[in-house]
């Protein structure tokens, strides 16, 4: 990588104009051969949300809070210099997409209600002159609300939504393939501490498909917590980046930002609060990759040829709080995908000549400290645009130019059918647009020339995919003869894609097609067979028009994600024709996803007693493999939980005795869910299991908070010594650090789990650990839980409980959150002198006991200068070595600042001014921990913390002068 600067005005070298030479500002960080342009000036357009390209070619933005706006490049210089209000109907739109000359956009109206928003332009002129609203949301725009809209592989556009908001119910598909979810939580489950998404239900984030002449929205998938974008790869396959919950670091139901694979009928598993279903969990499915911290945003893939091959369908992913564009490339792994593992492209890669480098494909596309990118799209010219802004922070439109060798493609037909099988961004309004032109161009051999390409078994999978997939779109929409044709392909990426598009056909032939995709050899095929069979209209209410059996068999096969939409679309069948077979059925593979399907299905308690009954006896099998003894554990879990009362006290001794005798095992997801079924069970022995197995120490500290959890359900045959070790384990605890929930979560726990304790050991709890002891007054409490805060209840109500935000959060804050900018260096200079002054010197302020800081920012990047502050121990000057003194059974320790032969002076961190202590009754030792203290920033909230770092990197206020130098009289 190398760093690149940003040119203020540049020419843009498609439209062959004479290049000047830049004027460079701010860093980023590019691969080589790349430069980041402005292409618009940042004051001018001010903070921008989303971006889009029109039909034109035309980029058209979101202000923050403001109307989507045309930019338009009068001059050709390659500087969007001109505005044009696109409409003064719509603000704050999250969500931009062009049909022709109509933009839908995610927004508000005048009234201030969030919609999905037709606005049409009759006369050309890029501003919409009518308005229509298809539907208004269940909830604002915001954060957390409406995001996205774009188009999907067969043209029907797709919306996304974050987890605070919805579609109303009335306009929901009933046949939609997500349904019959709910939020699956065998233990009672926390909410938020600090009271954030506080009754907000699944499916959370989701994602839908628009029937635009009914009004009606089908869900496709959801499970998420706040996605602000997607995307469609080449095959058509959906893509996202979801968000973590920041505050819930280190805490064990804390979810990394991931990239996800979305399939019809799927549910990844966000629940609010601690009820986060984990990945291995039978009824959530898992991401494709976890990316750590992060703020996700716009994503694309990119599919141009303006920039080298190894480019070509990588997904690029926004990351606002990180300031990247995270480059990621994802290969075939059966049915779903997986990040690749080298540079190749991939078998049959469309023109790609060599090898990129080895190694996991995924890095930093561009970075900037700051980059606070939100929206990202390919133009037409082959360059990535990104747009900046968010919270009221600068603002800014920018160009990823490739500049360097010249990309490994061979020519690309310039006419002809290929030109149109190899649109770049087929999916995008322009590229939309280029394709009705071509076809026009074409006239009536259009249909014949695609369906040749889509025959040519000598052809690449991608040309011949498309000219299906373009076929279905524009017409003449392929026959059952050419679907079965495809079929028969050697290549899976073309049978898969039949079977993508004979799932929007629905005569008798169609179905046959679609059925004959059950038996295929590959994953992707089988998978998507089942898809097109939900979508084709299976029902349970008639007679299947597939073959049961042959649906059935998808639930043995050994792809996690063909057992899901095998599961779909036997679910949408008559459940007498296969409710025997789930009974009956011995496989460990088969038997889960089976039993799964009677549980969503079942409509009585007695529906319960069969999978009951099987899931104990295979799970009471010895050898089982861990992945399959969690998935009967589910089974169980999931029947309880949609038992009304839960299951019976038989049952929880019999799930009780199979699960503690074999816990702990060697796999920690196990002991997870050993522990929490345990807990279910009510069993008293379970209390001295669970401790017996808790890590000691700081050993796995996400593993003790889950015991912990699963221990407050145990609310009886509690002992004395139990007690006690409960309460040691919070005394350790309360010097944990984690998220901003995280001292909320740990107050709740240690509040549960004193419920079974006598108002005496209560007392003698809190005069234990003096941190968690309530301050308010029993009334006070039960006024705050009657308005509904009974978290808020546990965090508020008490001292300061366990410790707080941890220094990673810090770090995390202070080096990548950009609303540090919006830090007071006026603020600053109070906790300075509040907390640093006394030992450093900054400009005139301060005392010369540690480090002059005054040319701090001349000498250290911003990343050393936090480190410094928050892990002083982490790197010791010899200068300010500490020493530990010894003074008969007194310990001090300080900085030496004068010793000789009868005396050592020593600077403590507690006095004023140095000591002076006898040298004969002293013991002298170095410390390996550095006088400044730990925990400098403790009590201060982050605006503060940005504050301090923000008037330490400004420098110190220059001196006064005098009258004389001055010129003052």
């Amino acid at each position: 990588m190398r760093r690149l600067l940003i040119p203020a005005v540049l020419s843009l070298a498609l439209l062959g104009c004479q290049k000047q030479e830049p004027v460079f500002e701010g860093p980023f960080d590019v691969p080589a051969g790349f430069v980041v342009e402005s292409a618009a000036d940042a004051d001018a357009v001010g903070s921008l949300v989303q971006i889009t390209f029109n039909a034109k070619g035309q980029p058209v933005v979101s202000k923050e809070r403001d109307h989507p706006t045309l930019l338009l490049d009068s001059d050709g210089d390659g500087v969007f210099e001109t505005q044009k209000v696109v409409s003064d109907q719509v603000n704050n739109c999250q969500g931009l997409w062009y049909d022709g000359p109509t933009l839908y956009c995610m927004g508000d109206n005048l009234e201030g209600q969030a919609g999905l928003h037709e606005l049409t332009d009759a006369d050309g002129d890029g501003v919409a002159d009518g308005i229509e609203t298809l539907v208004l949301f269940t909830g604002p725009m915001g954060e957390h609300g409406p995001h996205d809209i774009r188009r999907g592989i067969d043209g029907v556009p797709t919306v996304l939504i974050g987890n605070h908001s919805g579609v109303p119910a009335e306009q929901i598909d009933p046949a939609s393939p997500m349904r019959n979810f709910d939020e699956a939580q065998l233990l009672e489950r926390y909410w938020d501490a600090r009271g954030h998404a506080v009754g907000k239900l699944a499916p959370g984030g989701a994602l839908y498909r628009l029937d635009r002449a009914k009004k009606m929205f089908s869900l496709q998938f959801g499970g998420f917590r706040n996605p602000y974008n997607h995307a469609y790869n080449w095959e058509g396959e959906a893509f996202t980046f979801d968000s973590d919950m920041e505050w819930d670091i280190n805490l064990p139901w804390y979810r990394e930002v991931r990239s996800v694979h979305g399939i019809p009928g799927a549910d990844f598993g966000w629940r609010s609060g601690s009820g986060k279903l984990p990945p291995y969990y039978l009824d959530s499915l898992p991401p494709v990759d976890d990316l750590g911290r992060g703020s996700p945003v716009g994503v694309e893939f990119y599919q141009h040829y303006a920039y080298p091959a190894k480019y070509f369908d990588a997904f690029l992913q926004g990351d606002w709080s990180r300031g990247r564009v995270v480059y990621s490339k994802f290969d075939n792994a059966g049915a779903t995908y997986e990040v690749s593992k080298t540079g190749e492209a991939g078998p049959g890669f469309l023109f790609f000549k060599g090898k990129a480098e080895e190694g996991p494909q995924r890095f930093d596309f561009v970075y900037g400290e700051p980059l606070n990118v939100t929206d990202l799209e390919v133009g037409p010219d082959g360059f990535v645009y990104f747009t900046m802004g968010g919270r009221d922070t600068q603002g800014g439109l920018y160009r990823v130019a490739y500049k360097g060798v010249a990309p490994n493609w061979d020519r690309l037909p310039a006419e002809g059918v290929l030109s149109v099988v190899r649109q770049p961004q087929p999916l995008s309004a322009w590229g939309h647009a280029a394709l009705e032109k071509k076809k026009a161009a074409l006239g009536e051999s259009w249909g014949t020339e695609l369906e040749k390409v889509a025959r040519d078994a000598q052809a690449e999978w991608r040309d011949r995919t498309s000219a299906l997939h373009l076929l279905q779109r524009f017409g003449p929409k392929p026959n059952a003869d050419l679907l079965g044709a495809m079929v028969d392909a050697d290549d899976y990426h073309v049978r898969a894609a039949a079977m993508y598009v004979v799932g929007q056909h629905g005569s008798d032939r169609a179905k046959a097609v679609a059925v004959r995709g059950l038996d295929d050899e590959h994953p992707l095929v089988r998978r998507r067979s089942a898809e097109a069979l939900v979508r084709m209209g299976l029902s349970p209410d008639q007679p299947s028009f597939a073959p049961v059996e042959k649906i059935y068999s998808l639930l043995n096969d050994s792809d996690r994600f063909v057992r899901w939409a095998g599961r779909m679309a036997l679910e949408r069948t008559p459940k007498q024709e296969w409710k025997d077979r789930v009974i009956g059925e011995s496989s460990v593979t088969a038997a889960p996803d089976g039993m799964l399907s009677l549980v969503r299905l079942a409509e009585t308690p007695i529906d319960m007693e069969p999978v009951f009954e099987k899931s104990l006896s295979m799970l009471k099998q010895s050898g089982l493999a861990p992945m399959d003894e969690l998935r009967l554990l589910r089974v169980f879990q999931l029947a309880c939980i949609e038992t009304e009362g839960g299951c019976r006290d038989s049952l929880k001794q019999q799930i009780y005795d199979v699960t503690s005798a074999r816990f702990p095992a060697a796999d920690e997801r196990l002991n997870r869910e050993y522990a929490r079924t345990m807990a279910y069970s009510g069993r008293p022995e379970a209390i001295g299991k669970i401790l017996a197995a808790m890590p000691q120490g700081e050993d796995n500290k996400l593993l003790q908070i889950h015991y912990v959890y699963c221990l407050r359900a145990l609310q009886e045959g509690w002992t004395r010594e139990q007690d006690d070790e409960l309460i040691t384990w919070f005394e350790k605890a309360r010097n944990w650090r984690g998220g901003a929930s995280f001292p909320g979560f740990i107050n709740r726990l240690f509040d549960s789990s004193l419920e079974h304790f006598s108002d005496d050991e209560k007392t003698m709890a809190y005069q234990r650990i003096p941190e968690y002891a309530p301050l308010e007054s029993a009334a006070a409490l039960k006024r705050l839980q009657a308005r509904g805060g009974y978290q808020r209840a546990a965090v508020f109500a008490r001292q300061k409980g366990s410790e707080g935000v941890s220094e990673q959060e810090i770090f995390e804050y202070l080096m990548y959150d950009p609303m540090t900018t919006k830090a007071d260096p006026k603020e600053g200079a109070e906790i300075f002198k509040e907390q640093c002054s006394k030992c450093h010197r900054f400009g005139s302020i301060g005392k010369d006991y540690g480090p002059d800081l005054t040319t701090l920012n001349n000498r250290f990047k911003r990343r050393d200068m936090i480190e410094a502050v928050l892990y002083p121990s982490k790197t010791i000057s010899d200068q300010y070595q500490a020493y530990r003194i010894r003074v008969g059974y007194e310990v001090y320790e300080g900085l030496i600042m004068d010793q000789d032969s009868e005396s050592v002076t020593v600077l403590l961190p507690e006095e004023e001014r140095p000591v002076k202590f006898e040298k004969s009754k002293v013991e002298i030792e170095k410390s390996d921990v550095s006088i400044m203290p730990e925990g400098l920033l403790d009590g201060y909230d982050m605006r503060k913390i940005a504050s301090l770092f923000a008037y330490l990197q400004q420098g110190p206020a220059p001196a006064a002068k005098s009258d004389a130098a001055s010129g003052g009289e």
